[in-house]
This record gives structure tokens, C-alpha cells and sequence, in this order.
């Protein structure tokens, strides 16, 4: 990567997107402070989990209200760099939003 983010966000994890950018609008993604705690788990290990690695629902609603730790783009390097440029990138004061659809439209998915 050719980005070089600031100390304060290392480490940083860079992925692909699971949905190739319909939610998050680029097909890769990058963690500051990846190893954070959040809710039990690393940053990464909850975003894996839960967040833009959760189902179509919660991806699309994380993606609406996501923490300023995670950033996305076309490119890895891109990714990185919209998270150096990110304001509050190295914050940790975010809470998930809470995911309340109807019913009907979650089994559209299905």
C-alpha cells in the first residue's frame, strides 16, 4: 500500500467488501485500530461479524451510520486514504444503530 497512515490508527485492516461496495459505495474497506475492543470482540472481529459482514438488512443500515474508524474505496489504497482523510477516524465513541425493519422486507431476501 502506498498510503501511510498515522501511528495513532495502527493497526489498520484493509478488506474486501463483501457486497462490492452496494452498501458501503467502494469494493474495499479499511479498520483503524482494528484490535480495539467493541462489544466483546475486536473491531474487525464485530465488523466480520456483525456489521458490513452481517446479512443485506444490517450491511445496508451499518453503512448508513458508520463509525468514523472505517472508511471505504475502490481500491485498498484508496480505502486507507479515505481514512486518513476521514474526520475522527482514530475516535472510538460510536455505538451501532439499531436495526429495525419490517419483517415483510427482510424476507424479500430470502
Amino acid at each position: 500500500m502506498s498510503s501511510n497512515p498515522p501511528a495513532m490508527l495502527h493497526p489498520v485492516f484493509v478488506a474486501e467488501d463483501r457486497y462490492q461496495g452496494i452498501y458501503s459505495r467502494g469494493r474495499w474497506w479499511a479498520v483503524a485500530q482494528a484490535d480495539e475492543p467493541f462489544e466483546g470482540m475486536t473491531r474487525i472481529a464485530w465488523l466480520m461479524d456483525t456489521g458490513p459482514g452481517g446479512d443485506d438488512v444490517t450491511a445496508a443500515v451499518f453503512w448508513q451510520h458508520a463509525p468514523p474508524w472505517i472508511a471505504s474505496g475502490p481500491s485498498p489504497d484508496a480505502a486507507v486514504a479515505s481514512l486518513i482523510a476521514q474526520p475522527g477516524a482514530g475516535n472510538d465513541d460510536w455505538s451501532p444503530p439499531p436495526i429495525e425493519v419490517d419483517p415483510r422486507w427482510r424476507e424479500k431476501f430470502r
